[in-house]
């Protein structure tokens, strides 16, 4: 077919992913991290936004000096959140509609974020509970107390979610997707007479 025809489509990232890899990787990695939570405590209620958003993407490489719990929680937490926000966010255009509207996508992205941070929070704690004993676990999680764990957890989440599905949502609203199959206007040939 000589170059005639549908041009080859390049699959991309939805937007947005290059801001939630960056983030986690940037504010999750345990040298940082360590970093900027050190710097951000206080009693005010700014450093309490601030160590919710710092703390819920957190990841760990060494096992020995996180504890088996929060190694396997936090990482799986973050691998979970990550593929379950991505994944939103490939199918957010169908979800939000065919509308370019920056609030739909704003709205969608906050829900999305939210959406993937709490079920990769209660997810990444039912599979750590199970397959960690009780001793594992006992400095996060009390024995006969496994409910306020994940109530906590639950609402961590739903902050982050918010706060960061709002920065993230704003970057979404702003970027305007290019049509894949944009048609040509057809001209007319010029007239002779």
């Amino acid at each position: 077919m000589n170059g005639q025809g549908d041009p080859h489509s390049r699959r991309t990232f939805p937007p947005g992913v290059a801001v939630l890899g960056g983030f986690v990787l940037l504010v999750g990695n345990p040298w940082l991290n360590l970093e900027i939570a050190g710097a951000a405590t206080g009693s005010s209620p700014a450093f309490r936004w601030v160590t919710v958003l710092v703390s819920y993407p957190a990841w760990h490489v060494d096992v020995d000096r996180a504890g088996p719990f929060l190694f396997w929680y936090a990482n799986l937490r973050v691998v979970l959140f990550v593929l379950l926000t991505v994944a939103g966010l490939a199918r957010m255009r169908r979800w939000a509609g065919e509308a370019d509207v920056g609030a739909a996508r704003l709205v969608t992205t906050v829900g999305l974020t939210t959406l993937g941070a709490v079920a990769a929070a209660l997810l990444s704690g039912l599979v750590a509970v199970s397959l960690l004993d009780e001793q594992g676990a006992r400095p996060y999680i009390i024995a006969g107390e496994a409910e306020e764990f994940f109530l906590t957890q639950f609402g961590t989440a739903a902050v982050f979610g918010v706060l960061f599905g709002s920065v993230l949502g704003a970057v979404v609203a702003a970027q305007r997707r290019k049509p894949a199959h944009r048609e040509r206007p057809a001209q007319a040939p010029k007239s002779l007479w």
